[in-house]
């Protein structure tokens, strides 16, 4: 058998045999660069020692101490960055978590440290109001029952404050929580979560109502363009006023039987209207007021501020006395004067003192004037907003000669004798006092406006003393 370069003997296998054991040696892994040892290496032994010296050299490779304290280093170095970017990315989900599981376990914010995480996370919530500037009041109703956050809740909704958590954890530190007043209360958006705290907890405002001013003088036209007025123009937007104004002028134009019939002193023509008796005044009432409830009122107002002995007369001679009276309102300034004006028409209606019973009385030509400019189809409610009313009759000619259509004729006292068909407007407790007791004992049967700025009127028991007091007081006569 012959050896070459001291290796292995061949083998006696077949080619193929041979052929797959240098298979077997190319796959075996690290010694595909072997070299067979030749027969001085074998003798010498320094074949031993260069596959010692490559042995040292393939542990060189695998790491030391250092390399494996490096490696160390750099598992630490990315460990903490993990953990601090799992730290990171986690703290304001976790937080706001305990924020909000806080907020639904009131008693959980006791402990100072879930309190001061939640302090932490609510910020400038707590102390900063949502708008400085805005003081505008909004009303925040508390109902029995109801959770401080279900509170908190509703005044996100008003837009008072921004995070509710923050009234509720406020609430809890203040210890209030159980002193919120059930009502309504008035909170601003310029006040801080403690400020509205602090209203919350005291007693509760007042019902809401809307103050309707009813001046002397008004017929029920104006009175009707007030609540229009009213209604889309509220004071209090949180207490506006929801009247069907329509429904009140047909109340008030054709009352019901049984709504007259309450009030056995008022006796109304057929297809009368309430003119005369809604009592002029100032009134709080509820948003929701109805006409009906409104009428009332006015017409219960009318009753206790009647003068004395006024509704112990027959009703027939009421409705007189309020159509006197109505004329002394629109004509009369000053109280003293009251009654003399009273007395002035009281001698005119006298056939021995005035035979042709005619009043001559401007204000009943106005009213007339400003009813047919209402009988226009085209002029609904919301235009007596704007329009003028009692503005002096336009007219070349004698006022006489000034024809009325239908049932409006009537109110031309300078053709018609006697009171006009009804009231003009609604007079004053003092100008039913001049109609129940007019002063009629001068005799005068004539007056007129100083245009002095007194506002007081200048009387006559003459023709020629009613003209020397129209030149004197700048007439032109």
């Amino acid at each position: 058998m012959t050896l070459r370069g001291g290796g292995k003997p061949r083998s006696g296998s077949t080619p193929g045999a041979a052929n797959d054991q240098a298979s077997r040696r190319i796959v075996d892994p690290g010694w595909d660069d072997y070299i067979p040892p030749d027969a001085e290496e074998i003798a010498t032994g320094r074949r031993a020692a260069t596959v010692d010296t490559r042995r040292d050299y393939r542990r060189s490779r695998s790491g030391g101490p250092g390399r494996i304290l490096r490696f160390v280093l750099f598992a630490a170095i990315v460990g903490s960055v993990v953990v601090g970017g799992l730290y990171f990315v986690a703290r304001p989900i976790v937080v706001n978590g305990i924020v909000s599981w806080a907020a639904e376990n009131p008693t959980a914010q006791k402990l100072p440290f879930i309190s001061n995480i939640v302090r932490g996370e609510l910020g400038t919530s707590l102390t900063e109001p949502v708008s400085a500037n805005d003081a505008t009041a909004i009303v925040i109703i508390i109902s029995p029952g109801e959770t401080p956050r279900q509170i908190g809740d509703q005044l996100v909704a008003a837009g008072v404050i921004k995070d509710a958590r923050a009234f509720v954890f406020e609430a809890i530190q203040k210890q209030s929580t159980e002193g919120f007043q059930v009502g309504r209360h008035g909170v601003a958006k310029s006040m801080t979560i403690d400020q509205i705290i602090t209203a919350l907890t005291t007693p509760p405002v007042a019902a809401p109502t809307v103050r309707v001013t009813f001046r002397e003088g008004l017929r029920i036209e104006q009175m009707v363009a007030k609540l229009e007025y009213l209604e889309a123009n509220p004071v209090d937007r949180s207490a506006a006023l929801q009247m069907n104004v329509s429904q009140f002028y047909q109340l008030a134009t054709n009352p019901p039987a049984e709504l007259v019939a309450a009030y056995p002193w008022l006796k109304l023509a057929p297809g009368a209207s309430l003119e005369g008796f809604l009592f002029p005044a100032t009134y709080q009432i509820a948003p929701a007021t109805t006409p009906l409830e409104l009428i009332t009122l006015l017409l219960d107002a009318f009753a206790s501020h009647a003068p004395q002995g006024l509704l112990d007369l027959p009703p027939d001679q009421i409705y007189q006395k309020v159509q006197l009276a109505s004329l002394v309102e629109t004509e009369a300034k000053a109280d003293t004067d009251r009654a003399l004006i009273a007395g002035v028409y009281v001698n005119r209606l006298d056939p021995k003192k005035w035979p042709t019973g005619l009043l001559d009385a401007d204000p009943t030509l106005n009213y007339a004037n400003d009813s047919v400019w209402l009988q226009n189809p085209a002029n609904q409610i919301a235009t007596w907003v704007s329009y003028t009313f009692w503005n002096p009759v336009k007219t070349t000619g004698a006022y006489s000669k000034i024809v009325f259509p239908g049932k409006l004729a009537g109110y031309n006292t300078y053709s018609h004798a006697g009171l006009p068909p009804a009231p003009i407007c609604s007079p004053s407790a003092a100008s039913l006092a001049a109609a129940l007791k007019p002063d009629s004992a001068d005799g005068y049967m004539y007056f007129l406006a100083k245009n002095d700025g007194s506002g007081t009127h200048a009387f006559a028991k003459t023709q020629a003393e009613q003209d020397a007091n129209a030149k004197k007081y700048g007439y032109g006569h």
